[in-house]
């Protein structure tokens, strides 16, 4: 009994000590933690203050220690930027192009020593977390003076030292952030938004042996950047953008985008009514788009985009255009390739695109046939070389180089190659390409409503072409081989939208004027020459379709000069089968009137 009240009589006294050992440090605690507010306050507004040149300050609400767990909580924090600094800074030629304007709901530091911070100068935390960040980059286009003397060049890790040897945080989080990139280069600013996006930085280091460490972005390994489920209504509200994922990391160099749509908000013929012009309805989507070895140091400082290649997923892209519609005074010269390229404001150079598995179908509604016609392109593989409209890179090359491989109309192999002269005014480029074997109807679909023609047979061995252009024309050559070509001219029925064979005329092309093969028996191959001029409406894809058209047309012989031959053939025996029909019926008449007489004489 006596043992067992002495082992009492221990654990109570143990329990007192650790009891009075817990009051005791939770009462320092407590202390510590008002004594470390005002101080953690001022060193924070001081070095943010000091840092940047008095151009940023920080406020916030409550900010919450906690000693033993080495916690930290900030509430209601607000970062911004001193007008009246900002603007001294741009009156002597060095304020930055970026500045930064965030708000924050909490900040949460976990495990900070607070001793190292105090009796040492370091600033090392396990990670922050800052939650709902509403995030504003403003772009502002100074035209910063690089050998000014006022200009502060020391480094981050210089303007702390008096108050840090080092900061080090192993990984800060953005959760449910909204960013907005305000663009005031122009004189509408430009606004880009986002919401729900997540940022991770690791690894922030900044101290003596860091601090011209150029392998690290902005003093991090890594930043990366993540948005789910992001879409948008265009400012016409004519088109919807979405995207499933995009994603993005300093440390690998790339920017990735999954599931990128551009969706209609009307249908084809209902989206042409909306315009009293002709306008082009364009209907996207992409699996994945990548860039890779993207200089990000390069596009945070000069806003250069400079990568090493963009690979393109499979994809589809469809356009179309209503021609029942008047045609539209802008200039659609204005869209050729190289020249949208130069419009582009982003400064741009990415050394290859790959595209991989892409489709392409360019349709139009042709008010004669009451038919839309399409031309088709499928697994279309190739690259581009030289995407750049950036000047100082078109100082070494101004060519942009483009080699596609696909199946046009879905059947024959079509390869092609175009070269773009990036600094030409009217748009100048050359194209060169062959199409393997295919039966000739496949391009019923095209034709039919557009030309108001029909294949019936026909089997097409090889073409090849080349030729040039600019937004005034294009000309080049076309080598067709081909082989048993009967045609059918078609009309519109009045009745009904079907197209009906025109029987005489088309027998009269087939046996007077189609040339069913190239080359003909003991003749040498035809080759076509062509040159079509540019109509203001006329696009870029619609300018080499019509070039190549009117050289096919001439190869089996029914060129313009022809059809109009043709039409003025077809009238005339119109004309005569009328006046057949008129001699016809006088003499039925004159017949009936005889057959009269001779019945009233007998009366």
């Amino acid at each position: 009994m006596v043992q067992k009240k002495s082992s009492t009589l221990i654990w109570k006294w143990i329990l007192s000590v650790v009891l009075i050992i817990s009051i005791f440090i939770s009462a320092f605690a407590i202390y510590l933690n008002q004594y470390w507010k005002p101080i953690l306050s001022a060193r924070i507004k001081e070095a943010i203050h000091t840092s940047t040149n008095g151009l940023y300050k920080i406020n916030f609400e409550n900010i919450s220690v906690n000693i033993i767990t080495g916690r930290l909580s900030v509430k209601q924090i607000e970062f911004t930027p001193d007008t009246l600094v900002y603007e001294k800074m741009k009156a002597d030629s060095i304020a930055p192009r970026h500045i930064y304007k965030v708000e924050v709901a909490e900040l949460i530091l976990n495990r900070v020593h607070l001793w190292k911070i105090y009796f040492n100068g370091i600033l090392q935390m396990k990670s922050v977390v800052i939650d709902k960040p509403v995030l504003q980059i403003s772009f502002n286009n100074n035209k910063n003076s690089r050998d000014t003397l006022k200009k502060d060049t020391r480094t981050a890790y210089q303007r702390l030292s008096p108050y840090l040897r080092s900061v080090k945080i192993e990984g800060i989080v953005f959760r449910d952030a909204d960013f907005k990139y305000v663009d005031h280069s122009s004189i509408n600013p430009q606004v880009t938004g986002l919401k729900n996006l997540t940022i991770e930085i690791t690894d922030l280091l900044i101290d003596s042996a860091s601090q011209f460490d150029r392998s690290r972005f902005y003093h991090t390994r890594d930043i990366y950047a993540e948005l789910r489920g992001y879409k948008t209504i265009t400012a016409d509200s004519n088109y919807t953008v979405q995207l499933d994922e995009f994603s993005a990391s300093t440390a690998k160099g790339y920017a990735r985008v999954k599931g990128l749509s551009l969706i209609p908000r009307y249908g084809e013929m209902e989206f042409s009514r909306l315009f009293n012009v002709q306008k082009d309805r364009y209907s996207m989507h992409f699996d994945e788009l990548q860039l890779n070895k993207i200089d990000y140091k390069l596009l945070n400082r000069d806003r250069r985009l400079t990568a090493s290649s963009l690979m393109v997923g499979a994809g589809n892209l469809s356009i179309f255009l209503n021609r029942a519609l008047p045609d539209s005074i802008m200039d659609r010269g204005l869209n050729f390739p190289q020249l949208a390229l130069k419009r582009f404001k982003l400064n741009t150079t990415i050394d290859t695109v790959v595209i991989q598995n892409l489709r392409v179908d360019y349709s139009e509604y042709n008010p004669e046939s009451r038919r839309k016609g399409t031309v088709s392109f499928s697994k279309m593989n190739g690259t581009i070389r030289n995407l750049t409209n950036d000047s100082l890179t078109l100082i070494k090359n101004k060519y942009c180089d483009t080699k596609l491989t696909t199946l046009l109309m879905d059947r024959g192999r079509l390869n092609v190659a175009m070269k773009f002269d990036l600094e030409a005014p009217d748009g100048a480029f050359e194209f060169a390409g062959n199409v393997g074997r295919m039966d000739a109807d496949i391009f019923n679909a095209a034709i039919r409503p557009l030309s108001l023609i029909e294949i019936r047979s026909g089997f097409l061995e090889k073409m090849n072409f080349n030729g040039a252009g600019s937004t005034r024309d294009v000309k080049g050559n076309v080598i067709c081989y081909y082989n048993g070509l009967k045609i059918a001219l078609l009309e519109k029925s009045e009745n009904t939208t079907w197209l009906k064979r025109r029987g005489i005329a088309s027998i009269f092309a087939n046996v007077l004027i189609i040339k069913s093969e190239n080359p003909s028996p003991d003749e040498p191959v035809r080759i076509a020459n062509f040159r079509y001029i540019r109509p203001q409406h006329s696009s870029f894809f619609n300018l080499i379709w019509k070039g190549l058209s009117e050289a096919l047309l001439e190869t089996i012989g029914f060129d313009t000069t022809t059809q109009k031959e043709i039409q003025a053939r077809l009238k005339k025996m119109e004309v005569e089968r009328f006046n057949r029909e008129e001699r016809r019926d006088d003499r039925l008449k004159r017949r009936d009137e005889r057959r009269s007489n001779r019945s009233d004489n007998r009366k």
